[in-house]
């Protein structure tokens, strides 16, 4: 297998809060245009047909190296999830889903400065 392919884990509660119409997205937003291009990721949820459309967008693999139609990582953000492997999980707060990954808080920031620690 590809050590820089990076492999997504969705928990049961993930998969069920998760409706067939959408993908989750992992995002890259913009926080200056310095040299280092810093950035702080997030996770939304969006309808199929506009994500599939997206040319910004590549499909993460599941954790047994299948292509997971349901989770996408904008282009930005793909270099810096390379060779990762990343738990996703869900959970419903006053009828409000709220997906989480297990990446660390400051991901962002330390990913632009290539200190992230390496993924086991």
């Amino acid at each position: 297998m590809n050590v820089y392919a990076t492999k997504i884990h969705l928990t049961p509660s993930a998969r069920e809060l998760l409706r067939p119409d959408e993908v989750l997205v992992l995002e890259w937003h913009r926080l200056a245009v310095c040299c280092a291009g810093a950035g702080e990721t997030s996770l939304s949820v969006m309808k199929e047909k506009p994500a599939s459309k997206r040319k910004s967008l590549v499909r993460l693999k599941t954790k047994d190296g299948e292509d997971n139609p349901s989770v996408c990582a904008a282009r930005a953000i793909f270099p810096h999830v390379a060779g990762w492997e990343i738990r996703i999980d869900a959970r419903k707060v006053l009828g409000i889903r709220f997906f989480t990954t297990d990446l660390p808080q400051d991901f962002g920031l330390r990913s632009i400065f290539g200190r992230l620690p390496r993924p086991q």
